[in-house]
């Protein structure tokens, strides 16, 4: 089972720790980010908007990949197939050096139906309205 999870840790004023979880077929991996409240909700609104407009890519970044920076996080979902069903290749970077060297990149996929669910609790979260959001596919 696919699965994709955000989970807010802590949050000090506007900034908030999220712990996000990726599953697949191939790998389970984890990472915790750092990201402000108004961007989270930023960028849950391309996510829930990507329904609309299912034949496009649809990038989303949290965190800078490059530089003296916190851990970053990224997604970016493919154009939706006919039966509704997508692929998002998530990308984590594995904070286990300075050099900000080690990433594990995977595909899970997804069902357009619950994308826009998904979008929409990203930004609950960004105003926070809830503490954790899932898109579970199987």
């Amino acid at each position: 089972m696919d699965n994709l999870m955000f989970e807010k840790i802590w949050q000090d004023g506007n900034l908030m720790e999220l712990r996000i979880t990726g599953i697949s077929e191939y790998a389970r991996v984890y990472q915790n980010c750092y990201i402000e409240d108004s961007a989270l909700q930023e960028a849950g609104k391309p996510i829930s908007e990507y329904t609309y407009n299912r034949n496009r890519e649809c990038y989303v970044e949290f965190g800078n990949k490059e530089g003296n920076f916190t851990p970053a996080f990224s997604m970016k979902i493919l154009p939706a197939e006919p039966t509704g069903h997508m692929k998002l290749e998530l990308d984590f970077e594995i904070a286990d050096n300075d050099t900000r060297g080690h990433r594990a990149c995977f595909y899970i996929r997804g069902k357009l139906g619950l994308l826009d669910s998904f979008g929409k609790a990203i930004q609950s979260m960004g105003e926070g309205k809830t503490e954790a959001c899932a898109l579970h596919s199987k």
